[in-house]
């Protein structure tokens, strides 16, 4: 897989971007899905854009995280310079006219784009580095044995988030699910999206109570496929989708 074919495979122009190629990925995810469709060719060409989107992904994170590399470069030449001009106007008995750099720095310190970048880069680096651990001659590795790594990840988001109270029943219908990863977008505390699973994953409510009633029911009406139902605990109404 290289750029070219990924972009040809979601029917892409080639100065795309990965904002159009994930628009892109999830409007003919929703058209191809297995669940949806028992046509094998359709399944095949289910896989071959999945494929397509992960590869431009993996492509955009490795561009983003070289720009963060490239401007903190910068950021520490500029610190050092700075530095060593200091020490120089301290201690040189020569009068010699020195160069202002506070204006690099203010310029990367006001760089809203920087930390853009620098922000989304860290929660991915976070969100893939939470599934791994150390391997060592007693235990598997996390790709070996998912079911029990997930289940300590489960359990430890529970333990460390506050609970609010709502009468609200969450639950997921598989059948519908497309994993676009709206949910736990909006709601992380309450949905968190099977990342482990290479193929056709699917988003699960790991905290009934991890965020107010608001922003569940936000969560629900974004799902393209409306895969997230919820009911009143008490009267088991459903709320939605009506």
């Amino acid at each position: 897989m290289n750029r070219y074919k990924a972009i040809q495979t979601l029917s892409l122009e080639s100065g795309a971007t990965f904002d159009d190629a994930k628009y892109k990925y999830r409007k003919l995810a929703l058209e191809l899905h297995p669940d949806k469709n028992k046509n094998e060719r359709n399944d095949d060409k289910f896989k071959k854009i999945t494929d397509a989107y992960h590869y431009l992904k993996k492509q955009n994170k490795m561009n983003n995280s070289k720009l963060i590399n490239e401007k903190t470069a910068n950021q520490e030449k500029s610190s050092m310079n700075t530095t060593k001009q200091t020490h120089w106007k301290t201690h040189s008995s020569d009068t010699q006219p020195t160069e202002d750099w506070t204006s690099h720095t203010n310029n990367f310190e006001m760089d809203e784009e920087f930390w853009t970048l620098y922000e989304k880069s860290f929660w991915e680096d976070y969100e893939q580095n939470v599934f791994q651990k150390p391997k060592n001659n007693f235990e598997k590795m996390f790709w070996e044995d998912p079911e029990k790594n997930m289940e300590q990840m489960f359990k430890n988001r529970l333990e460390n988030r506050k609970k609010f109270d709502h009468n609200l029943k969450i639950q997921v219908d598989k059948s519908l699910c497309i994993a676009c990863c709206s949910c736990e977008t909006i709601a992380p505390d309450v949905f968190v999206v099977d990342k482990i699973s290479a193929i056709n994953p699917k988003s699960k409510v790991h905290n009934q109570h991890g965020s107010h009633k608001g922003k569940i029911m936000d969560a629900a009406k974004t799902c393209p496929t409306k895969a997230i139902l919820v009911h009143q605990k008490d009267s088991k109404k459903k709320i939605y989708p009506l």
